[in-house]
């Protein structure tokens, strides 16, 4: 590795090469001036601040739902695409394509890097950092990519990301070529975003007031409740005795009183769900509407419509869709910086997600329908369906397909097959693309035959290689032909009436 001064003016080069150490710069201590204060109207009236989330990300239907979200995360496939054909940015790409094989940091995966930008969904926006640029294989490459935690950061009154040193407490910019913020629904009165864990925030409260009362109601009327009767006038001690033997009878299940006594067992009446079950399960599906805008697909209370879950599970599946942005923004900010830093010209790689589990339909039909009313170029095409266009001498995957895929060739030539070089795959493609005299032929054989047998045998004497299934269709076709004909004969034959 090599330390040298990149091609940039000294003040930048300064501002790269500046350390930051996030647990040695704690401004924690000074009074802020520029900072704008986090508007968050849930925090501001419980008296919390943003510290509450770690708290409320540790319930255990909150993980289970934030598990949730992480597989729905990476159960997408991640392209990196050059952002043009010039020199510039083809080797910016290759050298995106290298700095995205090595881990962010030592001991820390991109998996964990993305995640942390995901999250901006819960916290509001994320921020991660990128270290000292050095020269590495020829290229000013950061040291390394770490995240920071979010109060070490602000925002002004202009909407600037201010990060909060020992040196400047109240807040300092930052430079867009060490530093990638993404928010989650911003506005111009809350540039902090929007965190989905504070609209958790009452929902897991009043759930976790109300499990101390569920745990009461359990212990009060989880078992039956004995009750001793004693004579009128009994002493104090032979009351306490009674007393202690009840004790005995509730946790040994066996007492001993005297026989001039007597115990009665009152069990609970509590019929249907306890109040406060039905309070957890509501706060519980609060938090499952916050975190991911529905609650059938992942709890189902006293049963449930299947198409409602099924409707409800796709909503969850939109909203991932477009959260994965942040992630895709985020890695874009990265391969901005380092375009910016090392090359002059050209454009930086584009980082995408692709669902790997189904094929984006929506995109195909629009494709489809736009190449049959107007002619589209093959370049438009490819982008639309991010796929990448086959490259000269470069081996094509033939598809059998009924249709013309997505545009005739009368109008692109994006779909290129000759139609005169047609190899036919099965028996019955020799006889849908017969000649006329050839399927005359065949409904000759089957007029002339008697039956079903008859015409098998004329059919395969002539066709020696057809498979059954092959022939079971011509038949069919055939004796279709066949009935259409007879009904025509018979409509069009004139009956005489004798009116004596």
């Amino acid at each position: 590795m090599m330390y040298s001064k990149p091609r940039i003016k000294s003040t930048a080069y300064a501002a790269l090469s500046r350390m930051f150490d996030q647990n040695r710069i704690d401004p924690s201590l000074t009074s802020l001036i520029t900072e704008l204060p986090n508007p968050d109207p849930i925090l501001r009236r419980a008296g919390k601040n943003t510290a509450i989330y770690e708290e409320i990300a540790r319930d255990a239907h909150v993980i289970g739902e934030l598990r949730s979200l992480r597989s729905g995360l990476f159960s997408f496939n991640t392209e990196l695409v050059p952002g043009g054909d010039d020199a510039a940015s083809l080797k910016s790409y290759e050298l995106a394509k290298a700095f995205f094989a090595r881990k962010p940091c030592p001991h820390t995966e991109w998996a964990d890097m993305d995640w942390h930008n995901y999250s901006a969904i819960l916290n509001g926006f994320s921020v991660t950092h990128l270290g000292k640029y050095i020269k590495h294989d020829s290229h000013w490459q950061p040291e390394y990519v770490e995240t920071w935690r979010n109060s070490r950061f602000a925002f002004n009154s202009d909407h600037e990301l201010l990060v909060k040193t020992s040196e400047n407490p109240q807040g300092e910019l930052v430079d867009q070529r060490r530093w990638s913020c993404v928010r989650h629904m911003p506005s111009a009165e809350n540039p902090y975003g929007i965190a989905l864990l504070s609209s958790c925030f009452w929902p897991w409260t009043f759930k976790h007031g109300g499990f101390k009362f569920f745990v009461q109601l359990c212990e009060r009327f989880g078992i039956p409740f004995p009750v001793g009767k004693y004579p009128i006038a009994s002493k104090d001690k032979d009351i306490e005795n009674l007393l202690d033997g009840l004790a005995k009878l509730v946790s040994d299940g066996i007492a001993a009183i005297p026989d001039d006594t007597s115990i009665e067992i009152i069990e609970s009446k509590i019929s249907g769900e306890p109040v406060p079950e039905r309070l957890v399960n509501f706060c519980n599906a609060e938090i499952s509407k916050a975190l991911t805008s529905q609650t059938l697909a992942t709890e189902q209370k006293n049963g449930g419509a299947r198409a409602a879950s099924e409707t409800h599970a796709k909503r969850a599946g939109d909203n991932q869709r477009s959260d994965r942005a942040l992630v895709a923004s985020y890695r874009n900010q990265l391969l901005n910086a380092l375009h910016t830093v090392n090359f002059d010209g050209g454009e930086p790689p584009k980082f995408m997600f692709k669902d790997k589990r189904e094929i984006n339909t929506d995109t195909v039909t629009r494709v489809r329908e736009t190449a049959r009313i107007v002619p589209v170029g093959e370049d438009w095409a490819y982008q639309e369906l991010g796929v990448p266009k086959p490259k000269d001498g470069e081996t094509i995957l033939d598809v059998p397909d009924e249709g013309h895929g997505i545009a005739t060739a009368a109008k692109t030539e994006f779909a290129k097959k000759q139609t005169d070089a047609l190899e036919l795959t099965n028996e019955f493609d020799v006889f849908d693309h017969a000649s006329d005299d050839t399927i005359k032929q065949i409904f000759q054989f089957a007029q002339a035959s008697k039956s079903l047998d008859e015409l098998k045998q004329k059919i395969t004497s002539q066709f020696p290689d057809i498979s059954d299934s092959a022939l079971a269709d011509v038949a069919q076709t055939a004796i279709e032909y066949e009935f259409m004909a007879g009904m025509n004969e018979a409509n069009s034959k004139t009956v005489e009436i004798d009116d004596e």
